[in-house]
């Protein structure tokens, strides 16, 4: 019964990340340097916007997260670096 109870675990836990790995692989290195340029570019013509600073850091944090290969994240700050600065992810 403790086999069956241990194998019946591993099962579960090994769903589970598989289930949380499809759903990471969105965002990846690729799609981290698109957003990268594009936040870039939203700053380059964005600097008299009220959020410029605040979109300056976030593309800090969008920056260090993607090298630190935690994508997701760091896509989420890019995005909110467009958004402070009026823009939308293509």
């Amino acid at each position: 019964m403790r086999k069956v109870n241990l194998a019946v675990l591993a099962v579960c836990g090994m769903v589970a990340l598989g289930t949380g790995t499809a759903s990471a692989a969105e965002a990846s290195a690729d799609t981290c340097m698109s957003m990268a340029q594009q936040v870039k570019a939203a700053l380059a013509t964005g600097q008299q916007s009220a959020n410029y600073a605040l979109a300056v850091k976030e593309q800090g944090f969008g920056r260090d997260f993607c090298y630190h290969g935690i994508y997701k994240t760091g896509m989420d700050h890019y995005t909110h670096a467009l958004s402070l600065l009026g823009a939308t992810p293509s």
